[in-house]
């Protein structure tokens, strides 16, 4: 291991440039590229990271995880929900609720895992990976009911699992306390409610703050400044009261979308930052992976990747016959959904800092290994769906 962090960076960096040329090649999704090479990097391997730079791993989820939430928070514009229609906003929610049903539940019963655990697994696996979506549609000019549905999945299905992962969490948190007791679980579920709607309220207030200082901002520059201060704002507030970055920051972006005329500006500068920040997170992200535990709970990885696909594929089902879909995406719409990175990654780096202990470990490793299978595998299956939809010739 070298001692020196911003050695430890130069080879990220580097590394994380060169092999993304190269998984771009072999047509293997940048982020399944980065998460590689973490795992490459990591003391389990190469052991090349310094012991700095990988205690850096809870700053830059919380600030990562922020800026994915922010990010998220625009799917909730009023003009983006009226748009995509009944159908997709149906669709999206019962492929989230599903999973995380399934895995709840299969996870507490049949694995024997603590509820408030098997509540997170459940969560994380709510999560789709928009990106591997939409790359597959772009490559092979997908068109039709069926992508223009997809897509408005999609766009909001995350949304949606940051929701369910900040509630679920913010239980879980709760009952790690619990004493056993009726008054102490009451306590417990009294203290959740307050952190859900305190984190909300976070979001709301730095988002009317925001509002009311942004005339002070003339130039790009001074917009991505303003704007990362705010995030951080909302950030540092949540963590301060130990209340949920995630519904914190996904209260402000939702909040700005629809109160802020000239918002898509702020959620657009953003973006000119973040590529070099998905970097540094996803190498950390593999680099926490334990050989050691993902040996001892591979039942457990398998069953989450079964389960999370069973729960996709029912999830899209349910909600397409629920609003009246059309036969092929009844069929073959929660197939589309099965890639997952980001923000499944970044919610287990949440739990795992929230949790710790060997529970942290082994939902993060889990994670950790389910996404590089997600990755590389459900791409594919996005593509055999559309083709199956008749949306892409073979």
């Amino acid at each position: 291991m070298t001692s020196n962090p911003i050695l430890s960076l130069a080879i990220v960096f580097i590394l994380g440039f060169f092999s993304s040329r190269i998984t771009k090649k072999l047509k293997i999704p940048t982020i399944t590229a980065y998460v590689m090479l973490g795992i490459l990097l990591s003391p389990e391997v190469l052991n090349l990271l310094s012991e700095e730079m990988l205690s850096t791993s809870d700053f830059f989820s919380n600030i990562v995880l922020g800026i994915i939430a922010f990010s998220l928070g625009e799917s909730f514009s009023l003009d983006t929900l009226r748009r995509v229609g009944r159908a997709v906003t149906g669709i999206s929610i019962t492929a989230a609720i599903m999973p995380w049903f399934l895995v709840t539940v299969a996870f507490w019963l049949f694995f024997k895992q603590p509820f408030y655990i098997a509540l997170v697994f459940g969560a994380i696996a709510s999560a789709t990976a928009p990106a591997a979506v939409v790359m597959v549609t772009q490559e092979y000019k997908s068109r039709g009911d069926f992508t223009d549905t997809l897509l408005g999945v999609v766009a909001i299905d995350d949304a949606w699992a940051l929701i369910i992962f900040g509630l679920s969490l913010a239980f879980a948190s709760s009952f790690i306390h619990d004493n056993g007791h009726l008054a102490g679980i009451l306590k417990d579920l009294f203290r959740a409610i307050i952190e859900i709607f305190g984190s909300l309220a976070i979001g709301v207030v730095v988002a009317l703050i925001f509002n009311k200082l942004s005339h002070f901002v003339k130039t790009a520059k001074e917009r991505l400044i303003f704007v990362l201060g705010f995030l951080f704002l909302a950030i540092g507030s949540a963590i301060l009261l130990h209340f949920s970055v995630l519904l914190s920051c996904i209260a402000f972006g939702a909040t700005l979308i629809n109160t802020n005329k000239l918002s898509f500006e702020f959620f657009n500068s953003l973006r000119d930052i973040d590529s070099p920040l998905y970097l540094i997170f996803f190498v950390l992200a593999g680099a926490s992976l334990k050989i050691n535990i993902l040996a001892a709970a591979i039942m457990l990885a398998l069953g989450y990747i079964a389960l999370r696909t069973a729960g996709k594929i029912a999830g899209g089902a349910l909600g397409s016959k629920i609003v009246d879909a059309s036969p092929s995406i009844r069929k073959y719409m929660g197939m589309a959904l099965i890639p997952q990175a980001g923000v499944a990654l970044a919610c287990a780096l949440i739990a795992k800092q929230t949790i710790g202990g060997h529970w942290g470990e082994k939902i993060l490793t889990i994670t950790i290994a389910s996404t590089v299978v997600f990755e590389l595998v459900g791409p594919w299956i996005t593509k055999f769906s559309l083709i199956k939809a008749g949306e892409i010739k073979e």
